[in-house]
């Protein structure tokens, strides 16, 4: 007799108790409906199982173990259930409950059958507490945690108390060829309830897992785009500092040169305010895609704000910079900037400074970018190196 399952074979049945206790209003329309048709296909399943067991009764009648009342009471008993929960769901009045797959109050009737069988026919006792082994089994099902104690302490308490009153008179009715064929269907059938169970659970955790793969992959797309500028492609402003500073403390603890570049449009402003915005959105992408080709495969950069870039180059002292630099301006005054649809072409100035041992980045950035500042001074399109310490522009690193 398969007495203890719920109305719900999806995930919806293995909620959370927090959020079940939350719903206390009806449920919004398209999860209703998800709702009921899983408890339709799940009725039919339940409705099967009762009609099982009530066939195993009558078998039981039939071979003389029990009077007829037994499986007939039984089965009036077990298609009310079936009706008034059917009732309950295509009334929606089910709905507005804190469990909608009514998963306790059914589940305590079904108990209340099977001690009631395990009672009024002892003689075949081992038919009713093979049900309750299986309504334990199902319990697994229920929407939270107080559901599946109540129904623990309804099983625990009524079996004792059957057993008590009716003990030396449980059988397991195996004296007659038929007893023995319908004990052992018995026992095929709680087998194909707890191979459903695992079938069940088995794709419940494919489902599980399906989901934990897209949000996995969901999260590595957010994390991609929280490191990604929109404008250029380029890792943004948090993401190119975290990089500066990796290669800082790998520096500080192998000795190894560190030289970081600003890199700012020269006149960009101008740009934005003769040609607009989208001339100026251009010109970032183009000057971007020309860092990203033209500098070596070590080295890092990122849009640091505005029309400006920082470059990472590891294991490079300010020395041996200038080339690499000198060669990236040159490449990007000699882009084709026709596509932008400027009437000029835009250079870049930079500047750059070499990690000193105990040295911060926030100070290396800042003797960078004080370069940059004395190469606009100068007039522009030139790289500057480590220039004396002045007071720079203010300009925080963290994103």
């Amino acid at each position: 007799m398969r007495l203890g399952s719920s109305y719900s074979t999806d995930a919806d049945a293995a909620r959370p108790a927090e959020s079940v206790r939350a719903e206390a209003s009806p449920l919004p329309p398209d999860k209703a409906s998800r709702l009921l048709h899983s408890a339709k296909r799940t009725a039919l399943i339940i409705a099967a199982a009762y009609l099982y067991d009530t066939l195993i009764l009558f078998g039981y009648w039939a071979a003389g173990f029990v009077p007829l009342a037994v499986p007939i009471v039984v089965f009036a008993l077990l298609a009310a259930l079936v009706g008034a929960v059917e009732l309950a769901h295509a009334a929606g009045w089910s709905l507005k409950r804190r469990d909608p797959t009514l998963f306790l109050p059914h589940l305590l009737y079904a108990i209340a059958v099977a001690l009631g069988v395990a009672f009024a026919a002892p003689q075949i006792g081992f038919q009713p507490f093979a049900t309750l082994f299986a309504i334990s089994a199902f319990s697994f099902m229920a929407p939270n945690a107080r559901s599946l104690i109540i129904a623990w302490i309804a099983v625990a308490i009524g079996a004792a108390a059957v057993i008590f009153a009716v003990g030396p008179r449980l059988a397991m009715p195996t004296s007659t060829l038929a007893g023995q064929a319908l004990t052992s269907a018995v026992i095929a059938g709680l087998l194909a309830r707890c191979i459903w169970i695992a079938m069940f659970v088995r794709k419940l955790r494919a489902r599980l897992s399906e989901k934990n793969r897209a949000l996995t992959e969901a999260m590595a797309r957010i994390e991609t785009l929280a490191t990604i500028d929109d404008g250029t492609g380029l890792p943004n402003r948090r993401a190119i500092a975290e990089t500066a500073r990796e290669h800082l403390a790998l520096s500080r603890r192998a000795g190894l040169p560190l030289s970081l570049a600003f890199v700012d449009i020269d006149h960009f402003k101008q740009i934005n305010d003769a040609y607009g915005h989208l001339a100026g959105d251009r010109a970032l992408k183009l000057v971007a895609e020309a860092l990203r080709n033209a500098l070596r495969e070590a080295d890092r950069v990122g849009r640091f704000g505005g029309e400006e870039f920082l470059i990472v180059m590891p294991g490079t002292a300010l020395h041996e910079a200038f080339e690499p630099l000198e060669r990236l301006r040159r490449c990007i005054a000699g882009l084709d900037w026709s596509s932008t649809g400027l009437a000029i072409k835009p250079t870049v100035t930079i500047g750059a400074a070499q990690y000193a041992p105990g040295e911060t980045l926030e100070a290396v950035v800042r003797r960078a970018d004080l370069a940059l500042y004395l190469g606009k001074n100068a007039g522009r399109n030139r790289v500057v190196l480590n220039p004396p310490l002045g007071k720079p522009r203010q300009q925080a690193l963290s994103a």
